[in-house]
């Protein structure tokens, strides 16, 4: 028997960044493979919130954080009472151990104000 998936929450930096790949992918490829990208983006999401996609961890990338891929971006999770949060994404093509560090401290102070 499975268990319950978790809620999602997603901070605004992760809320932010989906936007920004939605428009960027929708100018650059058209309206429905960005639906079709962002898609499976969440279907990773709800994956990972389910139990059935485990997560990395990397003290590489981040000591705090875990991750996982999808398509061609890194989702950084943290379960924090017994949520699944969203805390940030980038694409695989970022320094993301440079950009995780620049994000930290603020990703952290939202995180902290999920209810």
């Amino acid at each position: 028997m499975q268990n319950k998936p978790l809620p999602v929450f997603k901070t605004p930096t992760a809320e932010r960044k989906i936007i920004e790949i939605a428009k960027w992918s929708a100018r650059k490829w058209g309206r429905k493979i960005a639906r079709d990208y962002l898609n499976n983006i969440d279907k990773i999401i709800n994956l990972v919130a389910s139990g059935l996609l485990p997560t990395q961890k990397n003290d590489e990338f981040s000591k705090r954080f875990t991750y996982c891929l999808a398509e061609q971006h890194y989702i950084f999770f943290e379960i924090h009472k017994n949520k699944l949060i969203i805390a940030t994404l980038f694409h695989t093509a970022m320094n993301i151990k440079e950009r995780v560090r620049e994000e930290q401290l603020e990703v952290g102070q939202e995180i902290s104000k999920v209810k």
